[in-house]
């Protein structure tokens, strides 16, 4: 089982969203509102002079053919951006644990 951590600028957001249901992955966590200085593209602390913030994502996720999916569906979503302040950051990490009991 992998965790994924995604995070983008709030305007991406739905777009994101929209990738992760395309890929059938349905168990997600939406983090809003998080300040970030980015690596490309614009900081976004939320202030007057670095407006706006990043919004990120978490998903638990079991089968492996689904995260390879979803990173090269995300690489291409990525290939098409214009702006960097669009791009979409992805990484994973093995996940030991994961329960509801």
């Amino acid at each position: 089982m992998k965790m994924i951590y995604c995070t983008c600028n709030v305007s991406v957001v739905e777009q994101l969203t929209e990738l992760l249901e395309k890929n059938k992955i349905r168990d997600y966590q939406i983090l809003d509102q998080v300040i970030a200085k980015n690596k490309k593209g614009q900081s976004r602390f939320n202030t007057p002079i670095w407006p706006g913030f990043n919004s990120s994502v978490l998903m638990q996720v079991n089968e492996e053919e689904k995260v390879v999916q979803l990173l090269q569906t995300i690489k291409e979503y990525n290939k098409q951006v214009i702006n960097d302040d669009e791009l979409i950051t992805v990484c994973t990490w093995k996940l030991e644990d994961y329960f509801y009991d």
